[in-house]
């Protein structure tokens, strides 16, 4: 049996605005989830690109930081050397003119020049502090060589680096450099 009941054109019109209704408000939501879901992702997206760029910011202020406190150490140490060196030649001077008349060298010369040593074993610690591998390395050889020189001076002699300052130098300078 079939039935057919006529719909009346208010029905009909009733269901199409339902119809109508339902589609719009179906709309609105997607449209609300879809925004919201954007939002979200660029929300997240951009703590990450923030927190990568703080990360980065940070690193490279460590670096700056790093690369500053190095080359004051190195300075610190340079000088201190060089005061050492300049006490040494008086020291090598003194023991040279000395030899053979059997006087001594005298007791300010000695207490300088362990001053100036201080200084530059205190410019030393420094420097191991803060440097890197190949530093420490050219900087215990050229710290070897310069206590044979000290040793030599109170003989009288002179003695070489055997190139262990522009070791350590080089070493200083490229680890300067090697730093982003």
């Amino acid at each position: 049996m079939t039935l057919n009941m006529p719909i009346s054109i208010a029905a009909a019109e009733n269901a199409a605005d339902t119809t109508a209704a339902w589609f719009t408000l179906a709309g609105a939501l997607g449209g609300v989830l879809l925004t919201s879901a954007v939002a979200l992702t660029t929300a997240v997206l951009n703590h990450r690109w923030q927190t990568q760029a703080a990360d980065d910011q940070g690193r490279k202020e460590r670096d700056q930081q790093l690369r500053q406190n190095r080359r004051e150490a190195y300075a610190r140490y340079w000088s201190a050397w060089n005061r050492y060196i300049h006490q040494l030649r008086e020291l090598q001077r003194t023991a040279l003119e000395q030899q053979g008349s059997g006087a001594l060298i005298p007791t300010e010369l000695i207490e300088q020049t362990k001053e100036a040593e201080l200084g530059w074993r205190d410019g030393a610690d420094a420097l191991f502090l803060i440097c890197g591998r190949d530093v420490s390395n050219a900087a215990e050889a050229h710290m070897e060589a310069t206590e044979a020189r000290h040793h030599g001076a109170e003989q009288g002699e002179w003695l070489s680096g055997r190139g262990t300052y522009r070791r350590l130098n080089d070493a200083m300078r490229e680890e300067l450099l090697e730093l982003p």
